[in-house]
């Protein structure tokens, strides 16, 4: 699009009363513009009688459509993304980005940061948990939003005075290049493990989209890498020449960040953190050893930032639970349940390596897998079998796949571990209360904070869901 033509349709924009802008045709509402995109299986084009039926007063597509309200066209989605930022005055360049990749721990590091930060400027959070920033916190559709969601967000932190923003980056998002504008001061990667297989199809796949994080790092920004990780030296090698890297370890002293006297329980931990030469005591309430190295990452964040130490611990050590994750709850019967969001191989063995059996009666897990990962299903059943006493399968997610499949793999390894099959959740965790007695562990896996089931392929309509944390919380038989 030449300046010319940019020129002529921001123009056409700022004569609109525009309230925001959409990419889909069911969010859109009076005076929003509809941003149509071509993509490889869905074309938003088809969309825009029901954009304008709803409320859009204007079309951005990439292809000449019929409509009764003005239309901008432009050579590309990419170019559409670019009018949008000229038009809100690129607020992305006006706050400051932390962004968060990995396995497993991307929310709690991104909203531990968050929650830290906050106390010293107004800053944001969006992820897994939603969009939270000023007195707003609210639900997304996905844990890092496409360009012109994000590009929507960002305009309004700045006018809510928003000078820092936390964000997590799936590899979805990583491999689509949904944030590849967002010019991040500190990337961070927390572990890269095996997930998302029937996306990225190899794990070859799967770590080049969390390794594209370290692209979206600022000339003379600052990578955190967990030294631990089996990928930390390629991670490092890609970002030393452009980059400045920060490493953490749980007893590697070879790392920046070093975590040592480490005493992990299932109800806190409390570590000494080194670091050039000083050293603090962290006594959190954030339980699990994997909780520790989450810690640690935001420690080299906060570090990178000019922290002091005893300062980064004492902020770790005031961290609040966050929802949903390794959360235990009391029960009438005096059982014990833990909801976690553990969901994939790497999350659930280091949920079940963080429990010390001698504490519990029996372990009682209550798990289901997502319909994309049923690729995986049949090692997380043997998994779930080999480190509990009985395992009620149940729903997550199920994207389209048949339930009596994901059983039928989840199923498939569980040897001689008593096993339930219940495809209502609900019903599923009020059985695990009925079979649970005084000092057993109910563990609660794979939703965490969730109040809706995705049915469907795609995440088209939702489900309700009163949530784990509610559902074992229900009065019933026990």
């Amino acid at each position: 699009m030449s300046n010319k033509k940019l020129e002529q349709c921001l123009d056409l924009l700022l004569e609109l009363p525009i309230q925001t802008f959409s990419t889909n045709s069911e969010w859109v509402a009076k005076n929003h513009v509809f941003v149509c995109r071509e993509g490889a299986v869905h074309d938003s084009h088809g969309y825009v009688t029901h954009a304008i039926e709803n409320g859009a007063i204007a079309i951005i597509a990439t292809k000449p459509v019929q409509a009764t309200v003005p239309v901008i066209v432009t050579d590309s989605y990419y170019q559409s993304v670019s009018l949008i930022k000229a038009y809100y005055r690129f607020p992305h360049h006006q706050l400051k980005h932390i962004g968060i990749t990995g396995t497993n721990g991307k929310t709690t590091i991104a909203y531990g940061l968050q929650q830290i930060l906050t106390r010293q400027c107004k800053s944001s959070y969006i992820g897994t948990l939603g969009v939270k920033y000023a007195d707003k916190h609210g639900p997304l559709d996905n844990t890092t939003p496409d360009a012109v969601t994000l590009l929507n967000l960002f305009d309004d932190m700045v006018n809510a005075g928003v000078l820092l923003n936390v964000m997590e980056l799936s590899s979805h998002a990583l491999a689509q290049d949904r944030a590849g504008f967002v010019p991040l001061e500190v990337g961070v990667i927390s572990n890269i493990g095996r997930d998302h297989l029937d996306y990225h199809r190899t794990i070859d796949g799967y770590v080049q989209a969390k390794l594209q994080l370290i692209d979206r790092i600022k000339p003379g920004g600052t990578l955190v890498v967990n030294l631990d990780d089996p990928h930390a030296g390629v991670a490092i090698d890609r970002a030393k020449l452009r980059n400045n890297v920060m490493t953490f370890s749980i007893g590697n002293h070879e790392a920046d960040v070093v975590a040592d006297e480490v005493q992990a329980t299932q109800f806190g931990n409390q570590f000494t953190m080194y670091y050039q030469g000083e050293h603090a005591v962290v006594d959190s309430q954030m339980p699990f050893r994997f909780n520790v190295e989450n810690q640690l990452a935001m420690a080299s964040v906060l570090l990178s930032q000019g922290w002091r130490l005893n300062a980064v611990a004492a902020a770790l050590s005031g961290l609040t639970p966050i929802n949903g994750r390794s959360q235990f709850i009391s029960l009438d019967n005096r059982a014990t349940a833990l909801v976690d969001y553990a969901h994939n191989y790497d999350g659930l063995l280091a949920l079940f390596q963080g429990i010390d059996v001698r504490q519990w009666g029996k372990v009682i897990t209550v798990i289901g897998v997502t319909g994309d990962r049923i690729r995986e299903d049949a090692r997380i059943g043997q998994l779930c079998a080999e480190h509990s006493d009985v395992v009620i399968f149940t729903s997550d997610n199920p994207l389209g796949e048949m339930q009596e499949d994901i059983f039928r793999a989840l199923t498939s390894r569980v040897g001689d571990t008593p096993y339930y099959e219940v495809s209502d959740r609900l019903e599923a965790i009020q059985l695990a209360k009925q079979l649970s007695r005084s000092q057993d562990l109910l563990l609660l896996c794979g939703k965490g904070h969730e109040l809706h089931q995705h049915v469907t392929a795609n995440k088209i309509g939702r489900q309700s869901y009163i949530g784990d944390r509610a559902a074992v919380s229900m009065e019933g038989k026990q």
